[in-house]
Formats: C-alpha cells, sequence, structure tokens
C-alpha cells in the first residue's frame, strides 16, 4: 500500500521550524524527493518513506521544501 504525498516549495523557515538537510535522508528517500520535485507531482510511495518525509516540517536542498501526506488518490507513483 502507497501513502500519497505533496512537495511544495517554501520560503526560508523560522527558528522553531525543524529541519531535516538532504543528505540526512536515507538513498530511497532522497530518490523519491527528486523525482516527485522533478516531476511536480503528487507521489503515491511507500509508507516508510512517506514517514520518513513528512516527519520534518521542511526538507532542505536547493530550496526549502515541505512534504505533507494528502488524502486524494495519487497523480503519479514513484518507486524507491
Amino acid at each position: 500500500m502507497t501513502r500519497s504525498v505533496t512537495i511544495t516549495s517554501r520560503e526560508t523557515p523560522t527558528e522553531q521550524t525543524r529541519v531535516c538537510h538532504f543528505d540526512e535522508l536515507s538513498e530511497r528517500a532522497k530518490d523519491c524527493l527528486l523525482r516527485t520535485i522533478e516531476n511536480e507531482i503528487t507521489a503515491g510511495v511507500d509508507p516508510e518513506i512517506a514517514t520518513e518525509l513528512v516527519q520534518y516540517d521542511l526538507i532542505k536542498f536547493v530550496e526549502y521544501y515541505d512534504v505533507r501526506l494528502t488524502d486524494h488518490r495519487a497523480s503519479g507513483s514513484v518507486s524507491a
């Protein structure tokens, strides 16, 4: 079973924001994040990866990204 996630670019975080840097993610989570950003989709991902991606307020890569679990059907699929 997959979980749907949406990744959105965000502005610079506040001091209270929990930020994860890209290099701190597992290889599978990095791959998922890159493919989802590149394709600009709401993606169906493995629940383990979704949990890893949503545990922080933002993920810092080239920009800051907000990853959210979504309830609607995925418009794309990312497998890692």
